[in-house]
């Protein structure tokens, strides 16, 4: 009896501590996720700021900033674990919990140096139609947004977190051509 009950007192804690490594694991995670979300506004406010003051940069590279005017050389089949660049990243810096995002912008298109639709020049890009019936919706395809055309930039983020773990985040964003 008395060994029974010392084996099920040792399962009970196992299960105990198994839990609390699993919470501490997924709480470590949603940290990551956070710095990554960081690290994704910050490319955000940067391409957007770009778009509305000088368009025309967008065209062309800085990989002093991170942004790439096309997109990688073997997409659709680029990896990120495998092929981020040593160079042409920026930094966001390591948040509370030591997790530091970096992130780099890949324009959609085919060509680098050109406009979306200029020579041989090929982007994914949107354009609203105009089947919408008229009202306030910020829907992509609202009367507010018909005629105008999006260009497709690709936003990767890696964090990397104080235990050495890495995270990667991949972001879709629409940006007005102007």
């Amino acid at each position: 009896m008395l060994v029974a009950m010392i084996l099920a007192a040792i399962s009970l804690f196992r299960a105990v501590d198994t839990a609390t490594m699993v919470a501490g694991n997924l709480t470590y995670k949603q940290r990551t996720v956070h710095a990554g979300d960081e690290g994704t506004r910050a490319a955000y406010v940067w391409l957007q700021d770009k778009a509305a003051n000088a368009p025309a940069d967008l065209n062309s590279s800085n990989t002093g900033v991170g942004y790439y005017s096309s997109q990688h050389a073997n997409d659709p089949a680029w990896d990120p674990v495998t092929s981020w660049p040593t160079s042409g990243t920026v930094s966001v810096g390591p948040d509370v919990g030591g997790n530091t995002a970096t992130y780099i912008i890949h324009r959609l298109c085919t060509q680098p140096g050109l406009a979306y639709n200029e020579g041989t020049n090929q982007c994914a890009s949107y354009t609203g139609s105009n089947n919408t019936s008229v009202g306030g919706s910020l829907a992509s395809d609202a009367p507010a947004f018909i005629g105008i055309t999006y260009i497709y930039f690709r936003v990767t983020t890696k964090v990397v977190g104080p235990r050495n773990s890495t995270s990667y985040m991949q972001t879709l964003m629409l940006v007005p051509v102007t």
